[in-house]
């Protein structure tokens, strides 16, 4: 590049707001007012540039102030760049906000889990806005969450996780049907179906979870669901047996709405937070990775040292 287009190409960039002030106001004075410049620096860096450039960018007649030819074409490249600039400020701001953070989660995970956690994190003046996706979303783009929780085996490539906690899958019921999950005397037990959890390739199955113990023929498997904090509602109102699984149960059977009905079995799938590279770096991740391990320390807690993490 010669010397001459570099320093046409240096004044250029320093005047783009000037330049785009200038074509949408159609007046050196508004786009003077606006920018908070005098008006003959205006017409000073105007002319300035003109010089370099070799060519007039506008017209002025005593009414407007209009692009010429070429003039318009630098004015259209000044206000694209103007506006790139200020959605890439918009965003940096919005990454390093601690007080604005969208967090992505399973509708199961929100309404078992984070809500009912969500005073505490107020208490650590900590906003956190859920976003309730059952797919991992798309991260970091304007508008959208900034990191997610996310269960199954991992990883996922492209982003930056860290692991929050082990999963086990345990068999819940209304406590007067805890003692029934194997039937006897030709009673079938009613064992309610997550199919969501069924086809996620997660082992969240019946199948899986009994192994050697399961016969179909020996249990009623009519009753499906498509979400997980669903089918443990339905345990809850005495429906039959749900598979829950870590950090799902441990508020219900802290409070005694369900019993375990079966003993707790690991699984390879595990809870993770995913976000970007970028935001993994900033205060506001710090905040948010810091929360949620202390949640997951207090769903521990409450199921004793019964080994579920």
């Amino acid at each position: 590049m010669s010397d001459s287009k570099n320093q046409a190409l240096q004044k250029l960039a320093a005047a783009a707001s000037l330049l785009e002030a200038i074509a949408r106001t159609e007046s050196f004075t508004k786009a003077a007012q606006e920018l908070g410049i005098q008006q003959s620096a205006v017409s000073h860096k105007l002319r300035s540039l003109e010089a370099v450039l070799g060519f007039a960018l506008f017209t002025r007649t005593t009414r407007k102030v209009a692009p010429t030819h070429q003039g318009a074409l630098i004015c259209t490249a000044c206000r694209v760049s103007t506006e790139a600039i200020s959605s890439a400020l918009n965003e940096a701001t919005r990454l390093g906000d601690a007080q604005n953070t969208i967090l992505s989660v399973s509708s199961s995970l929100a309404m078992k889990w984070l809500v009912p956690a969500m005073k505490r994190a107020q208490e650590r003046e900590l906003k956190i806005t859920l976003n309730i996706d059952d797919q991992l979303t798309v991260l970091g783009q304007s508008g959208m969450p900034h990191a997610a929780v996310r269960f199954g085996p991992g990883p996922y490539v492209g982003f930056h996780t860290t692991p929050l906690c082990k999963c086990h899958v345990m068999s819940v019921a209304h406590k007067r049907l805890a003692k029934s999950l194997r039937p006897k005397g030709g009673k079938k037990s009613v064992l309610l179906r997550d199919v969501s959890a069924e086809e996620d390739g997660t082992g969240m199955t019946w199948e899986n979870y009994l192994a050697d113990d399961f016969e179909a023929a020996r249990f009623d498997l009519t009753m499906k669901f498509s979400r997980s904090d669903v089918a443990l509602q339905a345990a809850i109102a005495g429906l039959g047996h749900s598979l829950g699984r870590t950090l799902l149960v441990e508020n219900d059977l802290d409070v005694g709405l369900i019993s375990l009905s079966g003993p707790m079995v690991a699984i390879k799938s595990r809870y993770w937070l995913v976000t970007t590279a970028d935001f993994a770096a900033t205060k506001a991740y710090g905040r948010l990775e810091e929360w949620l391990h202390s949640e997951v320390r207090r769903s521990k807690a409450m199921l004793g040292n019964q080994g579920a993490f």
